[in-house]
């Protein structure tokens, strides 16, 4: 299995903020269900992120 490099891993953190963006949206779930999946997924971000810094640094944007 090949590694996973530092730009997938904040790009899945960042589908997962996208995620957390939307759950107050879920009619399916009530007020607590939302806050344990807000912070659930915000640590798994936070987690992702750590991994992505340990693993390779910070991409850096090209400017004109």
């Amino acid at each position: 299995m090949a590694e996973l490099d530092p730009h997938t891993l904040r790009v899945a953190a960042s589908l997962i903020r996208s995620r957390i963006a939307n759950l107050h949206r879920d009619p399916r779930m009530d007020g607590l269900q939302r806050l344990g999946a807000h912070r659930t997924l915000t640590q798994l971000a936070i987690d992702i992120e750590a991994s992505a810094d340990h693993v390779g640094r910070t991409r850096r944007r090209k400017t004109p």
